[in-house]
């Protein structure tokens, strides 16, 4: 009986442990290869203008889902910051217009220029 109720307790740890890590996970802000992932349909909109494509507002729809709050801004602005001036080719006027042309306000204005820290 004894072994019974140490083994329900050692279970019992595990069980809140993980709970608390998952919790903890679950926190923390959007990482840039998800951003990456939504907004790469966008590229040749990015590069060329002209209407983005429907997988390409999908993506933002998608990115819109998953950056709900202020960390998840401001993580993703910092994450289309570092695109844009990592992969040559991209108009920032094209950046800036995507969201307002799929329809989609982000709460994250698509620019080289902008102050992350400032976005709400």
């Amino acid at each position: 009986m004894r072994n019974v109720v140490s083994k329900t307790r050692t279970i019992l740890v595990l069980v809140v442990t993980l709970l608390i890590v998952i919790a903890y996970h679950e926190g923390e802000a959007i990482q840039c290869s998800q951003v990456n992932m939504y907004l790469a349909p966008c590229l040749p909109y990015l590069r060329a203008g002209g209407n983005p494509s429907v997988p390409c507002c999908g993506g933002l729809n998608s990115l819109k889902a998953a950056a709900p709050g202020k960390p998840d801004k401001q993580a993703a602005c910092q994450c289309l910051k570092n695109v844009a001036n990592a992969i040559p080719g991209i108009i920032d006027d094209n950046a800036k217009q995507l969201p307002a042309k799929c329809g989609v306000n982000l709460g994250v204005p698509f620019s080289r220029s902008v102050d992350c820290n400032s976005i709400n």
